[in-house]
């Protein structure tokens, strides 16, 4: 069983998918200002430069509402989601690594309560 291909967004974009977008953006800020992961950091800024161009795009369709921005847009669309699908591949990856540093840490916390003084 196939799952249907989603429908592209309405342009200019609804209220709601530009919320969720900037609501995205401005999340991608403070993770940029908060981590040092090199790999983490490079991705998320690609990601901002993606949601800010599309944004971006956006505010050029509602002004001028032409066929080339709206194609502009669809296209911005396109690469800002895929870079956001690396970006929360990314970050499930290291959601997955604390969880197991986390299991280590329980470890070592579990060993030296039960031998402290060694």
């Amino acid at each position: 069983m196939s799952t249907p291909a989603p429908l592209p967004p309405t342009l200019p974009l609804s209220a709601d998918i530009r919320a969720a977008y900037e609501d995205t953006y401005a999340k991608n800020q403070a993770a940029i200002e908060g981590t040092t992961d090199f790999d983490l950091l490079t991705t998320l800024n690609a990601s901002q430069d993606d949601i800010g161009g599309l944004l971006s795009a956006d505010d050029a369709y509602r002004i001028h509402a032409d066929s080339a921005a709206f194609q502009a847009l669809l296209t911005q669309i396109g690469t800002t989601n895929k870079g956001l699908k690396d970006l929360k591949a990314k970050v499930d990856k290291v959601a997955g690594d604390v969880g197991k540093f986390a299991m280590v840490a329980g470890a070592i916390t579990k060993v030296l309560s039960m031998v402290p003084g060694i």
